[in-house]
């Protein structure tokens, strides 16, 4: 049965996870700049990794014409939509009113796992956790759990005004 709502709050998720994304974003750069001991070893990032993949697939007389300029917004785009995606998959689970710290640190903690354990490691973005200083694994994890703190927040406020 098709549930009314659901563009709704797939709505509310996508700027839920706006918001959350602007969190762990302006987080992400002020520990670089601060702590660069807990910034996980990337191989490169992982948006550029993408566009790169891409790249690669499309014919060399396309992928020539794409300008330096288009690939870097690409890829910021790509770390943005990962957010955006991330907020509209929990609003789509997330039929009743949030609740806020269980499901922000739930939400956090997915993504990082998603990420983290699964495809970075996976396309050798960055070696497994296992191979990492713990700081470089906190770090990280704890910068996810704010993302889902402010998009489970953000949502639950949106639920509560819209």
């Amino acid at each position: 049965m098709y549930d009314n709502n659901l563009p709704k709050r797939i709505a509310m998720g996508l700027a839920a996870g706006l918001a959350g994304t602007a969190v762990i974003q302006l987080i992400r750069t002020q520990t670089a700049a601060a702590l660069p001991e807990t910034v996980p070893p990337m191989r490169e990032e992982p948006g550029k990794f993408m566009v790169e993949q891409v790249k690669q697939a499309l014919p060399e007389q396309t992928s020539e014409q794409i300008t330096p300029a288009a690939e870097a917004t690409a890829a910021k785009m790509l770390a943005l939509g990962y957010g955006l995606t991330a907020g509209a998959i929990y609003a789509a689970l997330r039929a009743d009113d949030a609740q806020v710290l269980a499901d922000g640190i739930a939400v956090g903690a997915g993504t990082w796992a998603v990420g983290y354990l699964g495809w970075l490691p996976g396309l050798e973005i960055m070696p497994p956790v296992q191979q990492q200083e713990p700081q470089q694994i906190v770090m990280p994890a704890v910068q996810h759990i704010a993302f889902g703190m402010a998009t489970a927040a953000v949502y639950h406020l949106l639920q509560r005004f819209v």
